[in-house]
């Protein structure tokens, strides 16, 4: 389980690339490389604005 703190470190930073223009997959590589678990990321993508629809196959490998 990520600290609470560690958390809004990640999330803002997603939110900055998503505001840059980066992808869902971008993201979730980001997500990957700081050691979120992989049971975590679901919960995080729409708090940075990703969906399920944004990219049904970016999130594939992780359900």
């Amino acid at each position: 389980m990520t600290s609470e703190f560690m958390r809004k470190v990640h999330l803002k930073t997603a939110q900055q690339y998503k505001e840059q223009g980066h992808s869902m997959q971008f993201v979730l590589a980001h997500f990957q490389k700081v050691g979120i678990p992989e049971d975590e990321i679901p919960e995080l993508l729409p708090l940075v604005g990703f969906t399920d629809e944004t990219d049904p196959k970016a999130l594939s490998h992780i359900e």
